[in-house]
């Protein structure tokens, strides 16, 4: 069985990262390919042979048809598994117009969520010519039926996967004292940390609204770039908290920088499943997270992680301040969150996609 990842690009992101995670964890698998339909200006890298990029910049170019077209027939693919939107929209249109019996299947990372009118018509529209639709999380499943109406037994939830081997406390070979005097980190300082994008929805903003209310000494590393960079830099001025955020920019292996957090935190305002929560609690870090869906499925509150009412930064605050000051409960979310890990293991997450290939092709 032969299978056609399609990604817009692969600027750094979530989709990206679970994309990287897949291919990167089958590099000897000849049956799997990945086309990105444009370049960016940064791009995640991908250990794979079967990783191509179409060379354009243009986002909404239907250019990159033909040659995935060729593709397709080249290799003699099965299946057509598109993540994003313009990959989604592309898929779409290489069924209807030139591959009728090819599987299509539309992996979901969030954009549901934005619950805009054009995208849940889309996919209402284009459900006929879809075989299955993945979705990240519950959550992300009862979106599509309530937003975009896809029925309930063409929707498959899975899970997104932490591989559990890159990051392991045991591969962390850096001097994490070191790297602290080289940020600027004091020795008596505990460290908050973000790994995202910087996007409004993220909600790092609400972050930096925290810092102010925060009574013990402190650095936040935020690792990650986007549109909302410069604002949050400004943000961090006015606030007079600038110099106790330190922004690292796009980190393409985060593994250091989680080494040196005391607590990650997870502000967003809609999340579909939280990626660096996972990464997170693989390396013993307890997690603080807004109580929305998505995040509140896999956080329990007080027991694997601590949530804070969504947009709140003077609540965040306080979890901050209970994680630091609370050691029994510090170590009780570190070790619950550490167990639950287990449920989002690359091999179950292999076992029950390679069950939804064979599943869709049988069909």
């Amino acid at each position: 069985m032969k299978i056609l990842h399609l990604i817009d690009s692969l600027n750094p992101g979530g989709a990206q990262t679970v994309v990287k995670g897949i291919f990167e964890k089958q590099k000897d698998n000849k049956d799997i390919f990945l086309f990105a339909l444009r370049e960016r200006d940064i791009k995640m890298n991908i250990e794979h042979p079967n990783v191509f990029i179409y060379p354009s910049k243009a986002k909404y170019s239907l250019k990159p048809l033909k040659p995935l077209k060729e593709l397709v027939e080249k290799e003699k693919i099965d299946v057509l598994h598109c993540h994003l939107f313009r990959s989604q929209y592309s898929g779409y249109l290489l069924k209807k117009r030139y591959f009728p019996e090819i599987k299509l299947i539309f992996h979901e990372h969030g954009k549901i969520f934005t619950n805009k009118i054009w995208y849940n018509y889309f996919l209402k529209k284009a459900e006929k010519y879809v075989d299955l639709f993945i979705a990240v999380s519950k959550a992300t499943k009862n979106k599509h039926i309530e937003n975009a109406g896809i029925p309930e037994n063409k929707i498959v939830v899975l899970y997104n996967f932490v591989d559990t081997e890159r990051f392991n406390r045991k591969k962390i070979t850096l001097d994490v004292k070191k790297e602290k005097e080289k940020l600027g980190i004091e020795k008596d300082e505990s460290v908050i940390g973000f790994v995202g994008r910087l996007a409004y929805v993220k909600g790092c903003d609400i972050l930096i609204g925290a810092l102010p209310y925060l009574n013990f000494k402190y650095k936040v590393l935020i690792a990650g770039d986007g549109p909302e960079k410069k604002n949050l830099e400004k943000l961090a001025e006015k606030l007079g908290v600038k110099d106790k955020v330190i922004f690292l920019g796009y980190v393409d292996n985060p593994l250091g920088v989680y080494s040196l957090m005391n607590v990650l935190v997870m502000p967003s305002r809609s999340e579909s499943f939280g990626i660096s929560v996972i990464e997170a609690r693989a390396l013993n870090i307890p997690v603080i997270a807004s109580d929305v869906e998505g995040l509140n499925e896999i956080i329990i509150d007080k027991e694997n992680g601590l949530l804070f009412e969504g947009k709140d930064s003077k609540d965040l605050a306080r979890k901050i301040e209970t994680i630091y000051s609370n050691k029994n409960l510090r170590n009780k979310l570190t070790k619950e969150g550490y167990k639950n890990v287990k449920r989002f293991s690359w091999e179950k997450c292999a076992r029950e996609m390679s069950k939804v290939y064979k599943e869709v092709v049988k069909e």
